[in-house]
């Protein structure tokens, strides 16, 4: 029986993962970053054969990819952003 293909990830699960690397490779921090998902996008991180186990961890209740903290919901479009300290 042939294996099923792997679906290849989305272009902006793609174009998420190249931000962060380009981030981080700039020399900024995680913890200076943050990354905001839709509720579409996360699910697709989360499935993306572009993400190894290590690549995705939660912890007290926040996903972190690459490192760096996501917010999920209340956005239209997902992206990178510097973090702001919340009042």
């Amino acid at each position: 029986m042939a294996k099923p293909a792997v679906a290849p990830a989305p272009p902006m699960v793609k174009d998420l993962k190249r931000m962060i690397e380009e981030a981080l490779a700039a020399g900024s921090a995680p913890a200076d970053l943050v990354l905001r998902l839709t509720l579409r996008d996360s699910v697709l991180i989360k499935r993306s054969p572009l993400f190894g186990d290590t690549d995705i961890r939660f912890t007290d209740g926040v996903m972190y990819v690459l490192g760096v903290p996501t917010r999920i919901g209340q956005v239209v479009d997902s992206g990178l952003e510097a973090a702001t300290v919340e009042a």
